[in-house]
């Protein structure tokens, strides 16, 4: 079998000890997000509900475009190993390594309850996003399409201070990580050979009520167990020069970055300041804004404009690959 390197025909950057390619394939659609509305997440959904339709792109991104790394998830149990069989089953197909970049949840737990993606946790992060940015903030995420499509398309279920309590420095000092729970997420990868963990944008949370002693302590298991540690970041403009201040041990960080600045907080000027200063490389996502800017430009911004050092996408249909990775394969030099 051919290594993810030897098959891959796109440039490669370091990070940490691993060589990553600058092109990543997303796990969306093909875990039913479309980041547009329900209809469409319905669409893909039917389109990608059997592991043959979902390998048949894949293959097609290996050995038409040499694209050769992919990340996992293990949110969506069902969907997730769908795709997962269908990431062994094109190694396999094309007798090639895919290297994998293995997004791992964070269980933050307060008195027994994982707390991460409660509504707490996003008032909190409302807080400190407000505070850093004020009303551009405000003015931003009440135009994020994203942000409404999380919300099911209302942003009145948004969660604020004004709405939802935050958390208060009392409760986060009470945070742990649930290292039992932690070990049934790594049991959904056993077997692959995991390129890059990528812990969960938890540690926005951890971050913002200053628990960087939990996370020092969950960067230090994973090293234990993975060659590469990068971490996910949902919250640029507050989270990354916190880490950076600290000196987190963290090989890079995977965090939003688009023209239109969709789902870059606490705003695309202040997201962008945090990640053009930090001192790791950045993996960039959502390069298309959830599907509103395509094409070349969106890679230029990335690459040439914000110079990341590699970016993960989503794609879906074999023509969508087929447009997608040539745009951005030019733009990389590697057409």
């Amino acid at each position: 079998m051919k290594s993810y390197l030897e098959a891959c025909g796109v440039p490669t950057t370091p990070i940490g000890q691993t060589e990553v390619p600058r092109l990543i394939m997303g796990i969306h659609p093909y875990d039913g997000c479309s980041y547009q509305n329900q209809e469409r997440d319905a669409d893909n959904g039917r389109a990608f509900d059997r592991v043959g339709k979902v390998t048949e792109v894949l293959r097609y991104a290996v050995e038409t475009a040499g694209v050769t790394a992919v990340q996992v998830d293990h949110m969506l149990p069902v969907l997730d190993r769908l795709h997962l069989q269908s990431v062994w089953e094109t190694e396999r197909e094309t007798d090639t390594q895919i290297g994998l970049v293995a997004y791992i949840l964070i269980p933050v737990v307060l008195d027994g309850e994982i707390v991460a993606y409660s509504e707490r946790a996003h008032s909190t992060f409302f807080a400190h996003n407000e505070r850093i940015g004020g009303q551009a903030f405000v003015d931003h995420i009440q135009q994020d399409e994203i942000v409404r499509y999380n919300t099911g398309g209302s942003l009145e279920a948004l969660a604020t201070p004004a709405t939802v309590p935050p958390f208060t420095p009392e409760e986060a000092a009470r945070f742990e990580i649930d290292y039992g729970i932690l070990e049934t997420y790594l049991g959904f990868f056993a077997g692959c050979d995991i390129l890059v963990a990528d812990p969960g944008a938890e540690i926005d949370l951890l971050a913002m009520t200053g628990r960087f002693d939990l996370i020092r302590e969950y960067i230090d298991f994973l090293r234990g167990r993975f060659k590469t540690v990068i971490t996910s970041v949902h919250h640029a403009g507050v989270t990354l020069p916190l880490l950076e201040a600290e000196g987190i041990d963290i090989d890079g960080y995977l965090t939003t970055v688009n023209q239109p600045g969709t789902f870059m907080f606490p705003t695309q000027d202040i997201a962008l300041d945090a990640i053009r200063n930090v001192k790791k490389p950045v993996i960039a996502i959502k390069p298309m804004a959830g599907g509103r800017y395509l094409g070349h430009k969106a890679f230029e911004f990335v690459f040439d404009k914000v110079g990341v050092a590699a970016s993960m996408f989503g794609m879906g249909t074999l023509e969508q690959v087929r447009e997608t990775t040539q745009a951005a394969k030019e733009v990389l030099g590697a057409a």
